[in-house]
């Protein structure tokens, strides 16, 4: 009986599939190329870290940041490469994308070769097994540096340096809510120079200015605290936000901006008793489960800084 004329010859067989092999290996090849190509030149950067923190995996912009080294970052923990409180904030992310099994954006910063330290977008996402099980985590990071100065330079008062009330009314919602987490109190301390028209009548425009820079000063030097906040509400008016312990805390610090300014013994004829130029300050507490809205709570600040002003200026008020 003669053979099938359909039935393939067995090294026929072999040469459809090492033919089949070898364009899927190619194929695979121009995926590697593809991926590498775009690690290497993607302006971002880019790794994978395992659940304990080791760097499995980064493209070469890394060599952007302070202190990398190429033969060590790779296996490094994140501890090791970068300063505690950097690698912690690094770490938090990756942790909270691994825990939670969904993509994380958050900011996130590092310092350059140069020693400048740049802000990233960074979202982290997890990486799971075939089960499904997270098993690392991947950082695609991108510099922002730039666009959020650009951003702060529209929300920074241009002759103190603080920032203005529409930065005050953007961060004063997550100010409470991160209270309410944090379960502390909110302060919002509101501060006015007292008799200050006077004051530029008097000694002119460019004194008055300096008077607002040493407002600033004296704020900057007290609320220096991670998490503390200062503003320039508009004219002499000025404004922080800070948490605290507890009551008496709070207008510590109060007590220390007024100090401050008294100290520095500007000569302010018409604000009498004193001679010199002084601070009108009021206090409102925001407990962390306060129900309250940002206009309620500083209604309750301008009625405490009225109460200073009405005891005789230079004085905090709660």
């Amino acid at each position: 009986m003669s053979a099938r004329i359909d039935e393939q010859h067995p090294l026929q067989v072999l040469q459809e599939e090492n033919f089949r092999l070898r364009a899927e290996l190619a194929a695979l090849r121009d995926s590697e190329r593809v991926f590498h190509a775009l690690l290497d030149n993607a302006p971002v950067l880019i790794s994978t870290k395992d659940l304990r923190g080791t760097v499995t995996m980064a493209n070469r912009h890394f060599d952007i940041l302070d202190g990398y080294d190429a033969a060590h970052f790779v296996g490094s923990n994140v501890f090791e490469l970068f300063p505690h409180d950097i690698a912690e904030q690094l770490w938090r992310n990756d942790r909270k994308a691994a825990l939670e099994k969904r993509a994380v954006h958050e900011e996130e910063q590092v310092y350059h070769t140069d020693k400048t330290l740049h802000t990233y977008m960074t979202v982290k996402f997890p990486l799971l097994d075939a089960a499904g099980e997270v098993v690392a985590t991947c950082a695609v990071s991108t510099d922002i540096s730039e666009a959020k100065a650009a951003r702060i330079d529209s929300v920074t008062d241009e002759l103190t340096g603080l920032k203005n009330r529409r930065y005050f009314n953007i961060r004063f919602a997550e100010e409470q809510k991160r209270a309410h987490r944090d379960q502390r109190m909110l302060t919002l301390l509101l501060i006015d120079v007292d008799r200050f028209k006077e004051y530029n009548d008097h000694y002119g425009h460019p004194q008055g200015d300096l008077v607002l820079q040493t407002v600033a000063d004296a704020m900057h030097v007290t609320l220096c605290r991670p998490g503390d906040l200062s503003f320039r509400i508009g004219g002499d008016e000025f404004a922080c936000l800070f948490t605290s312990n507890n009551v008496d805390e709070s207008v510590a610090l109060a007590e220390m901006i007024r100090d401050y300014m008294a100290a520095q013994q500007m000569p302010h004829e018409a604000n009498l008793p004193y001679g010199h130029v002084t601070l009108s300050l009021g206090l409102a507490f925001v407990p962390p489960d306060s129900e309250l809205g940002q206009g309620a709570i500083y209604e309750l600040g301008d009625q405490a800084l009225y109460r200073a002003k009405h005891k005789g200026r230079n004085v905090v008020s709660c």
